[in-house]
């Protein structure tokens, strides 16, 4: 389910659209406070709402809202119209005129919603981060109704994207392909940059003697930080797929070295490494559910990533949120995605909950200038007054310090053409 939203001016324009398909494309769900005579006497009553607020000129309220083509068969018209009313409802789109559309001329379901922004009693259905607040309920509302997630960056037409999204996707593409078989960061980069991707590491404060931070991608003269390309290749998780890659091919090189008389002792151990190679890409899901509802892959990654999903169960309904391994639930009433006053930072009431709780909380934090972060915040002991901070994981294996100069990163940068001088 993906919500796209666009205002203007003209209901005329925007009606036809709606209505001007050919014979059985387009046909209208539901409706309030307009006249469905004739298209004209339609138009004529958005019209004559709009005139209570001439003070305001983009008062067209124009939503699609498109469903997975995995999801075809599902979609009534009962379920679209229940769908369409409860975003209606959760956008603050109410006590206004709508008009409700859907189309069947593309292999996907879609339907539009268009609504008049000036409301009966003459205030304005509010806008105030709308595009947020939409894919928010558009995520919400699929986790509700089981409805079909998309199934990654796989499955992206790329020849669709243009600008910093093919670059983007052009990067994580590249990160799939060598990843596997990378067992040291300067090994990926140099794989990297024969692909024109510049590999940057980030040092605490910009010191090169600090430990690293983060790490970015650029290509084509953008850059993207690793868990800007996708989350899964974030500083962290790469840095831990780089370390099993090299205690599988340090494991290897033992097992080649073993006599003709001990190979078969190691077939499976073979067979096991290459299958936890081919399973990598992904970590493993637990199979979970809450309120006798099983979760989806996409709702259990959520959950691992700190984010909370909507639950509605046949008693009770509200928000999910776990700590990162899984073991451990929490569930609130009203979104607890709200900023608190905690410690020395801001951040979200479920962040402080878990934090509390005793758990290793990868937590979103408000930053200098109005900016995020998401340090690794914690207490060592639950009657402790502060927590402690890490950029790193508290929780695995630091390597030494002579490891940590054996394998220090460097910058790749291509080399620069040598420029020659005027012809004479």
């Amino acid at each position: 389910m993906i919500g796209k939203i666009v205002t203007g001016k003209s209901f005329g324009g925007a009606v036809r659209y709606l209505l001007g398909k050919e014979p059985g494309k387009a046909y209208i769900l539901t409706s309030d406070g307009v006249e469905l005579s004739s298209r004209q006497a339609l138009i004529g009553s958005f019209e004559f709402q709009r005139r209570a607020r001439p003070d305001v000129e983009r008062v067209v309220g124009h939503i699609s809202l498109s469903f997975h083509s995995d999801d075809n068969l599902r979609m009534s018209d009962q379920l679209m119209l229940d769908l369409a009313r409860e975003y209606m409802q959760r956008m603050e789109i109410t006590n206004t005129q709508y008009l409700v559309v859907r189309h069947t001329d593309t292999k996907h379901p879609h339907l539009h919603i268009l609504y008049n922004r000036v409301r009966y009693d003459t205030t304005l259905v509010p806008d105030r981060n709308e595009r947020l607040r939409n894919m928010r309920i558009c995520k919400e509302l699929k986790q509700e109704y089981g409805l079909t997630f998309s199934r990654g960056k796989e499955q992206i037409a790329t020849e669709r994207l243009h600008g910093s999204e093919q670059l983007r996707h052009r990067i994580y593409d590249h990160l799939r392909e060598l990843l596997p078989e990378c067992a040291s960061w300067t090994a990926l980069a140099e794989e990297l940059i024969k692909r024109q991707v510049v590999t940057t590491f980030v040092y605490r404060g910009g010191d090169p003697t600090k430990e690293i931070q983060g790490v970015t991608f650029t290509l084509d003269g953008h850059t993207f930080k690793a868990s800007q390309v996708d989350r899964k290749f974030s500083y962290g998780r790469l840095t831990q797929r780089i370390e099993q890659n090299r205690l599988r091919q340090a494991m290897i090189e033992r097992i080649r070295n073993y006599t003709d008389e001990q190979r078969p002792q190691v077939t499976s151990i073979l067979q096991k490494l290459e299958a936890e190679k081919q399973q990598q890409s992904e970590p493993p899901h637990r199979n979970l559910s809450i309120a006798g509802k099983p979760l989806t892959k996409e709702q259990i990654e959520m959950l691992r990533e700190g984010e909370p999903i909507f639950v509605r169960g046949t008693q009770s309904e509200g928000y999910v949120v776990m700590d990162d391994r899984l073991q451990m639930a929490w569930v609130y009433r009203s979104d607890p995605r709200d900023w608190v006053e905690y410690g020395k930072y801001t951040m979200r009431r479920m962040d402080r909950d878990r934090i509390e709780a005793g758990y290793v909380v990868r937590t979103l934090v408000k930053w200098w200038g109005g900016t995020t972060a998401r340090p690794y915040l914690w207490k060592e002991k639950e009657s402790d007054t502060t927590y402690r901070e890490s950029w790193d994981d508290p929780r695995e294996p630091r390597p030494s310090q002579t490891q940590k100069q054996q394998d220090r990163p460097r910058r790749f940068i291509t080399p620069k053409k040598k420029s020659r001088g005027p012809s004479r």
